[in-house]
């Protein structure tokens, strides 16, 4: 379980580095249009459904894109990049001449884009699985705070749930990869309670939590269609956090079963 991959939403890009034009005696050359460098691939959603076409978070439509960079840094929008699939053998998705993906087969599909015949970018990978339909808890959604270990001043919860696909005429209920699922801690008990910053987070399987308060975080769905994040506090000056874990289908339309809410007490 993973955060979403870089890539996998929108204003993310799918990897790290910038693809550079290539280097002759120190200089960056440059393209038409002034571009030395291009973006890796955008994608809007690390999955896309069997038999559809890759939406956002929003279930809007939407094409695959990359961006040109100047020498100056500044975007270079105006630029007619090439998608291709490179994922063999057989079908993983297809590609229409607007650079919209869709879903063939379920396995994972790898494309790079290109712009003109020097620039390319490293393979994105896009999950095709089946459309999901529901999410429901994987761990209790009543728990409460252990004590500190020996030498600790905070105690930890996980807090899992579980995407899965409905059945088929031969297939069973399955885990879907690659849905995205946000996490929030949505009330403290009592509501006068307070609580420094950091002391309460939700934090990932590394330990660390999202800034600037830690009240918010995401997860991905791994192979089995499971996702986790878990809450640590110092279990000291309040008596209860809520927290709410949500989910949409590919299409963005809240899943059966979400948002589902966790409660976890001190006392």
């Amino acid at each position: 379980m993973t955060d979403p991959r870089p890539g996998s939403f929108p204003a993310r890009l799918a990897g790290v580095a910038l693809v550079v034009a290539g280097l002759a005696c120190g200089e960056v050359p440059t393209l038409p249009e002034g571009v030395a460098y291009i973006s890796p691939i955008i994608l809007a959603s690390p999955a896309v459904a069997l038999g559809d076409t890759l939406r956002d978070s929003l279930g809007v439509v939407t094409p695959l894109k990359l961006y040109g960079i100047d020498n100056s840094g500044d975007t270079v929008r105006n630029i007619t990049p090439l998608f291709i699939v490179t994922s063999i053998p057989g079908q993983s998705v297809h590609l229409t001449p607007t650079n919209l993906a869709i879903g063939d087969s379920v396995r994972t599909a790898t494309i790079v884009g290109q712009v003109g015949t020097r620039l390319q970018t490293p393979p994105a990978s896009l999950d095709v699985v089946l459309q999901p339909d529901s999410v429901s808890a994987s761990t209790s959604t009543s728990s409460r705070f252990p004590v500190p270990t020996a030498g600790e001043v905070t105690s930890v919860v996980s807090l899992g749930v579980s995407v899965t696909s409905p059945p088929t005429s031969t297939t069973q209920r399955a885990g879907v990869k690659s849905i995205i699922v946000r996490y929030a801690v949505t009330r403290i008990f009592p509501a006068t309670a307070s609580i420094p910053d950091t002391t309460l987070v939700l934090i990932d399987d590394t330990g660390r939590f999202r800034l600037p308060t830690g009240r918010a975080a995401t997860d991905t769905t791994d192979a089995a269609g499971s996702a986790s994040r878990r809450i640590r506090a110092i279990p000291l000056g309040f008596d209860s956090v809520e927290v709410s874990a949500s989910a949409n289908n590919l299409k963005g339309i809240p899943l059966k079963g979400s948002p589902i809410r966790f409660v976890v007490t001190t006392k």
